[in-house]
């Protein structure tokens, strides 16, 4: 049976080539056409002659022998992430949790076994919070991972996760069961927290903030968490965030209610 990779040049075909070109320079940095034939298994003729047609639409750039992310991803990605619905209805709330904790304030997304930072309200420093729009983190290591982790199904957590969980910190989860029981206790109490597992010397507290519309592509509930990182000592006794953020929370899902653009039921 033919494979992708193999298929005619039909349009599925055409663009898995291209998403197998864009994941290996996105990975890599910069690459030339022999790096990415040999990482995408394509044909060195196929990926030139992709690369040719991506390189004049600033899909991609080329710097001598080599190719990198081009402008046009950067610039439908800053228009899709500012011009969202939910980015814009969200970004005042954000900013409210900000300035009531002090603390670096995070809007996160679930993909597959990772959250995916969507905003960042607070210190750009990475010194201070080593995190940054678009990154991506283990769910399992933070907050906001487990708190939407607590949002899917039961056998998410066997069908996307091994037995063994990789460790980053002394503290960090080392197996799925205690992976479970960790998603259990958020879902029960409608927050998440996190100490010292992504960073050695930060924790994080989570809350997820579910819309449920008619249908998403993915088959999932429309659901991001909000988080807040900072000094594992004055997480673990600070009291007031745990409310600071189901206001939050409370307050975007009231601006949805009467938002024209969000999705309904």
């Amino acid at each position: 049976m033919a494979t992708p990779h193999d298929a005619p040049d039909s349009l599925s075909g055409i663009l898995d080539r291209v998403d197998l070109i864009l994941d290996a320079i996105a990975t890599e940095g910069s690459m030339n056409l022999t790096q990415i034939s040999r990482t995408t298994l394509l044909p060195r003729t196929t990926v030139h002659r992709l690369l040719e047609q991506m390189t004049r639409r600033r899909w991609v750039t080329r710097i001598r022998n080599d190719y990198e992310i081009g402008v046009r991803p950067f610039h439908l990605g800053t228009i899709a992430r500012q011009g969202h619905w939910f980015f814009r209805i969200a970004r005042p709330h954000l900013e409210t949790v900000r300035e009531r904790t002090r603390l670096v304030v995070h809007l996160g997304y679930l993909d597959g076994t990772d959250v995916v930072w969507w905003d960042k309200v607070g210190d750009a420093r990475p010194s201070v919070v080593p995190t940054y729009v678009g990154g991506r983190h283990p769910a399992f290591r933070t907050a906001a991972g487990r708190a939407l982790l607590a949002t899917e199904p039961d056998d998410y957590l066997t069908d996307h996760f091994p037995l063994q969980l990789d460790r980053t910190t002394r503290e960090s989860l080392q197996t799925r069961d205690q992976l479970t029981e960790a998603v259990r206790t958020a879902r029960d109490e409608g927050l998440a927290r996190v100490h010292g597992e992504l960073f050695p010397h930060l924790s994080d507290v989570a809350i997820p903030v579910t819309v449920r519309p008619v249908a998403t592509s993915d088959g999932h509930q429309t659901t991001v968490a909000v988080s807040v990182f900072g000094p594992t000592e004055r997480l673990r006794v600070d009291s007031t965030l745990p409310q600071a953020l189901r206001t939050c929370a409370l307050d975007i899902l009231a601006d949805i209610a009467h938002s024209p653009r969000a999705p309904r039921d």
